[in-house]
């Protein structure tokens, strides 16, 4: 009986401390990053992307699309940002396997700039949408 009763505390300790891990890890995975300076003001499009870069290479695709679309929500005059903002965003929905959303960014970029790179690199993700849907 005392050693039912050991192997018991033992497996609550164990489930105790697993779950304060879990809440942990599980916590600080969807933290969303600070998307304005605490006057209220918005960051340097430089210091956006670094935190979209940082948040999509730790798989938090969503908190990236966050940080683009602060860049264009804070920087509409800004079209060279505006472009890749929206490619990025559009590579992001790709990752998520999100593809209706991926191609709709990838098409804004096709049809509403100009920029011959940002073009390319959006025609070419269309083109992968358009192969893993067939």
């Amino acid at each position: 009986m005392a050693l039912s009763l050991r192997k018991h505390k033992v497996f609550l300790l164990f489930t105790v401390l697993f779950t304060i891990l879990l809440i942990s890890a599980t916590s600080c995975a969807t933290k969303k990053p600070a998307l304005y300076t605490e006057s209220g003001e918005p960051f340097s499009i430089t210091d956006y992307e670094k935190i979209a870069q940082k948040e999509f290479d730790e798989d938090r695709y969503l908190n990236a699309v966050d940080a683009y679309q602060a860049i264009i929500d804070n920087y509409p005059d800004n079209v060279n940002a505006m472009v890749w903002a929206h490619y990025e965003i559009g590579f992001c929905h790709w990752m998520k396997k999100d593809y209706d959303k991926a191609g709709f960014y990838f098409r804004k970029v096709v049809n509403e700039y100009q920029d011959p790179a940002a073009k390319k690199l959006a025609n070419m993700m269309l083109q992968k949408i358009s192969n893993t849907q067939k």
